[in-house]
């Protein structure tokens, strides 16, 4: 009795220690993969190394890059929607202005692209805290010097700012992603290679949010919302500066 006793004990003891590991094992690789607390910086490594081999340097000069957080990020179908310019989508998840200016030189400049659009937002805000003005004042005051950085680097690119999507699944930031928006429109009118595309009544008419056009997470556009961004909103700008800039003709395959 004893030693079918100790048996159980140990093999109890093994299955324990065995499930264990294995929650560890999940949670290192889950941080890894999303980012969480002090696996963030492996995460956003991983990014850099994904957009790198999915676009090398050498065959993807002087086109279009797309530059911002997980709504670029996760638009897997960009290449295709977008097939008739040559396009490198360099969106990273979680990334924020911070992160934006900290890799440029892996992800934007080395690309030497001819018009840059940028998707920033509450990415930035969510994690700040004081007041909305506050936090609004943050927020310009560093993408103000980001965006003049940049240009320091790409003085020949055209810099396009997509408004902040407003988003369901963050409902309570619509004011504040609202109010940085039009601080952005009035900003990007300063500077002659800074243009702006307001696209606030995509997903939100002033009542109702368009959660249509979302996964179910309800912050991530699905397909059809990324057609109708596409569609609606990001071609016809690009078209618009090839218009009033010649030489871009050079975005097209």
């Amino acid at each position: 009795m004893n030693k079918k006793k100790k048996v159980a004990i140990v093999v109890s003891s093994s299955v324990t220690g065995f499930l264990a590991v294995a929650v560890l094992l999940g949670l290192i690789f889950t941080g890894i993969y999303v980012g969480w607390g002090p696996f963030k910086g492996l995460f956003w490594n991983q990014e850099v190394k994904r957009v790198k081999k999915a676009y090398p340097y050498d065959t993807n000069q002087e086109g279009i890059v797309f530059y911002g957080a997980s709504n670029f990020r996760l638009w897997y179908e960009m290449d295709n929607d977008l097939n008739e310019y040559k396009v490198v989508n360099a969106g990273f998840g979680g990334s924020t202005d911070k992160l934006l200016n900290q890799y440029a030189d892996q992800l934007l400049y080395p690309y030497n692209p001819q018009i840059v659009f940028f998707q920033t937002g509450s990415n930035d805000y969510v994690e700040m805290s004081g007041t909305d003005e506050e936090k609004v004042s943050a927020c310009m005051d560093y993408k103000k010097e980001m965006f003049a950085t940049f240009h320091e680097h790409l003085p020949e690119a055209k810099f396009v700012i997509m408004s902040g999507l407003l988003l369901p699944g963050r409902s309570a930031y619509t004011e504040l992603t609202i109010e940085v928006n039009k601080q952005l429109d009035t900003y990007a009118d300063t500077l002659d290679y800074v243009y702006y595309v307001d696209a606030n009544e995509m997903t939100y008419d002033g009542t109702n949010f368009k959660t249509e056009l979302f996964q179910s997470d309800g912050i991530h556009l699905n397909h059809d919302g990324q057609l109708l961004w596409c569609n609606d909103y990001i071609k016809p700008q690009i078209e618009s500066l090839i218009i009033e800039y010649p030489t871009l003709e050079s975005v097209r395959k």
